[in-house]
């Protein structure tokens, strides 16, 4: 259901100089007018039929619910791997050595059924492009050691981190030893690469490629790639 707000804004001076803000939200619906603006409903309607239609649509089937849970669950696992996996060639870019996805931006579980382009909507609701990220692996590292088990914001793929006492205590990139000397390629999201969630913020990078492409837009042609190669979502990836 669609709701529409005014918000409104009511500012008084002083003799003191000062002012004064009061803000508050109202509804625009039938408490204040009741009668419909037929052609205004007519627009609406041919609007919501189409958005409806694209919604709606089927793209995929997964098999199993796919929950979404830090530190490590499905549904990340699979974003993440997709987006290390296909990202970069989805943007012309040279292969990267990991990817890394705030857990805050995978907003729900991805329920067994058909899969819908509003379902992935719903995981991935926010217009987040793809960056790829060179950054010494010095500075990748004051980025990991930043990471608590217990609350951990980073769901990432290339990536593997051992933990002792909830602090990191081995980095492994590609399976092999973090080198503090070496270049990392990166895939992530620009609110990621801009400090979002503190997981890379104030961390120094020697090169930022950015790009056009939405990640929901990513994940719903990869959802279709999934699909042709006639397997189900909750499988994993399509075959190259």
């Amino acid at each position: 259901m669609l709701s529409v707000f005014l918000g409104i804004t009511f500012a008084s001076y002083a003799q003191n100089h000062s002012y004064k803000y009061q803000y508050r939200m109202v509804r625009l619906d039938s408490t204040y007018d009741a009668r419909l603006d037929p052609g205004l409903v007519k627009y609406f309607e041919r609007h919501k039929a189409r958005l409806d239609k694209k919604m709606n649509e089927v793209i995929g089937h997964c098999e199993v619910t796919l929950n979404v849970e830090s530190p490590k669950s499905p549904l990340s696992d699979l974003l993440t791997g997709l987006l290390l996996n296909d990202g970069p060639s989805a943007i012309r870019q040279e292969a990267c050595d990991l990817s890394i996805l705030n857990f805050g931006g995978i907003r729900t579980n991805l329920q067994a059924g058909d899969v819908t382009v509003g379902d992935i909507f719903k995981v991935s609701p926010f217009d987040n492009y793809l960056v790829v990220i060179t950054v010494k692996g010095s500075e990748l590292r004051k980025a990991v050691n930043r990471f608590r088990l217990d609350a951990l914001m980073a769901a990432s793929a290339g990536m593997e981190v051992s933990y002792k006492n909830n602090v990191p205590d081995r980095i492994m990139i590609q399976g092999k030893e973090l080198q503090d000397d070496a270049l990392y390629r990166l895939i992530t999201l620009n609110f990621i690469s801009e400090g979002g969630d503190n997981i890379l913020d104030g961390i120094q990078y020697e090169n930022t490629e950015y790009s056009m492409l939405i990640f929901r837009d990513f994940l719903i042609d990869e959802v279709k790639k999934i699909t042709k190669s006639g397997k189900s979502v909750s499988d994993g990836f399509a075959k190259n």
